[in-house]
């Protein structure tokens, strides 16, 4: 009898090993956790329109829900275009503090190469990192004086580039993960 039951639990514990082996790729969670996340950023990025410069050679893309905003001044040479969504709290005619904005300079001559170019507007108190953005080498620059922003700067063929991105409010991680979205889609003609 004993030899019995050992037969009939070695046999189950077989059929149950070969069972979980059989069906453990269909229901690994990490795999459907891929899948996923792939047809969100398909299904976002199908709601998104596109800005292109062929002056500059800029392009990139952007929620349909942000609005294209012409009256910014952010960079001292001027902004090329600033894409925006405003936050519920924020009021006219006030500083931006309230919802995310992504907003591209008008790129500017340069002679220096970009780190000696990033050093000559930013001071050793600002945090500089290097990142790279489909290919091309940025330095990102988070700094902070009248509120915090980041900033994204290269040097290609002898102009400067630059990006400043800002969240902030009750949305500030959603619209931070549009501006990285808008981040991986910005592309330079070099």
């Amino acid at each position: 009898m004993k030899n019995n039951i050992s037969v009939i639990v070695i046999g189950a514990l077989i059929i149950g090993l070969l069972f979980g082996y059989i069906v453990y790729p269909f229901i690994n969670s990490s795999e459907k956790q891929t899948t996923q996340t792939q047809d969100s950023n398909t299904a976002i990025q199908a709601d998104w329109t596109k800005f292109e410069n062929k002056q500059y050679g800029i392009s990139f893309e952007y929620p349909k829900s942000w609005s294209v905003e012409e009256s910014t001044q952010v960079f001292e040479n001027g902004d090329l275009v600033a894409v925006q969504l405003i936050g519920e709290t924020q009021q006219n005619n006030t500083e931006f503090y309230d919802g995310g904005r992504f907003i591209v300079m008008t790129p500017v001559p340069t002679d220096l190469e970009l780190d000696s170019w990033v050093n000559s507007k930013y001071t050793a108190n600002d945090q500089i990192s290097d990142v790279t953005i489909n290919g091309v080498v940025f330095k990102k620059v988070y700094t902070c004086g009248l509120g915090c922003h980041t900033y994204f700067h290269t040097v290609v063929n002898g102009q400067a580039y630059g990006i400043n991105t800002f969240a902030e409010g009750s949305q500030k991680a959603e619209l931070q993960a549009e501006i990285d979205q808008i981040l991986q889609t910005f592309l330079l003609s070099q």
